[in-house]
């Protein structure tokens, strides 16, 4: 029996050695394996940076315009050319009045007649002064001739005349004076009087308006100012109605004095307003130009890539996107002038620029027209 258990355990023994033995080639198969895995030569672990695929863009070719106007507009108000109160000259009662208010008048044309009962009077008295004068002046150069008289009765004659002539003439004039006339073409504006009025002289009996030509005030920033001369010509632009009115008007007038407030100064454009299409008061709008800007390159705003330190471009050079710092100048609706950065036939890129960086491959897709 005891021989049994003694057979039994030496088997168990061996077992268990036998599977010690079998787990220690395992691991010495593995780190064998491990080994020969680290000398087998290694990979980088970075990989290479493959180059960037090409962007599409638009182009557009760069050009510098021959001439370039710069420029910019300020709102004026239209004025009358002239404007006319017209006085009564000498004193008396109103007995006709002409036009009425609102009529066009032309120069010469009679606005209304004072009472001439009493000048009239006075005039027919002057006139055979006049004339008895000049019968005695005549009488006495013939006693004088023939030496009947002295000189000296010619002379007492002759200053008598005069004095009778320039009396006639006085109211002569006083008298061709009630007749009231427009002393220039326009509309009658006003007509403060009425039939039966007594006026005294200076006493205002109507007002004319010239509106064949009109002016349009405008004020002009000082730093402005140097650039416009008289005879300067000028566009300016109203609305009348439903339509635009755009006429050319001509600088006649800058004041020497400027506005300290608004650091601005008056400035006359006249224009002609022959329909009347442009009122007094009315606002419109003056387009002037500063300045002929010569070989002025425009390009589209959207080009313009905003920088930290300034404004940048890209254009295309040999399929590659190229970075140019430029400089702007004045913008012009949708359009910037590129003062520096830019020249004449490069190839700007207006669509996609903002995909790209320096150096990188493009491909251009579209070919805008040249930049205008």
């Amino acid at each position: 029996m005891s021989t049994q258990v003694s057979k039994k355990q030496a088997a168990g023994k061996d077992r268990r050695w036998l599977a010690r033995i079998v787990k220690a080639m395992i691991v010495l198969v593995a780190l064998v394996g491990l080994i020969a895995l680290g000398a087998l030569p290694g990979r980088s672990t970075e990989a290479e940076p493959g180059e960037a695929p090409a962007v599409n863009v638009t182009v557009m070719p760069v050009v510098a315009l021959p001439e370039l106007p710069e420029t910019f507009t300020l709102p004026a108000v239209i004025e009358p050319n002239e404007v006319v109160t017209i006085s009564a000259e000498v004193s008396g009662r109103i007995e006709w009045i002409g036009p009425r208010e609102g009529a066009l008048v032309r120069t010469g044309d009679a606005l209304a007649r004072l009472n001439t009962d009493l000048l009239q009077a006075e005039f027919d008295r002057a006139q055979a002064q006049a004339q008895y004068d000049k019968t005695e002046f005549n009488r006495k150069k013939g006693l004088v001739e023939g030496g009947a008289a002295p000189n000296r009765d010619l002379d007492e004659a002759a200053v008598h005349w005069a004095l009778s002539e320039a009396r006639l003439n006085e109211v002569r004039a006083r008298l061709e004076r009630t007749t009231i006339v427009s002393p220039l073409s326009g509309v009658l504006n006003n007509l403060p009087v009425e039939p039966g009025e007594y006026v005294q002289p200076g006493m205002p009996v109507a007002s004319i308006v010239n509106t064949n030509e009109v002016k349009a005030i405008v004020r002009v920033p000082e730093r402005d100012v140097p650039f416009f001369h008289a005879g300067d010509k000028a566009e300016v632009i109203a609305v009348a109605g439903t339509r635009e009115i755009v006429a050319e008007g001509t600088v006649t007038f800058i004041s020497e004095l400027g506005d300290q407030q608004t650091r601005s100064t008056r400035m006359e454009l006249t224009l002609p307003n022959n329909d009347r299409s442009l009122r007094s008061g009315q606002v419109v709008q003056v387009r002037l130009t500063r300045q002929i800007l010569k070989d002025a390159i425009m390009i589209p705003l959207l080009a313009v890539i905003p920088m930290e330190t300034g404004n940048a471009v890209y254009v295309v050079e040999s399929s590659k996107a190229r970075r140019r710092e430029v400089r702007l100048g004045i913008i012009r609706d949708d359009r910037v002038r590129i003062l520096s950065g830019l020249q004449p036939g490069d190839q700007l890129i207006v669509a996609g620029h903002r995909f790209v960086a320096p150096g990188q491959r493009v491909n251009i897709s579209t070919t805008m027209p040249e930049s205008k």
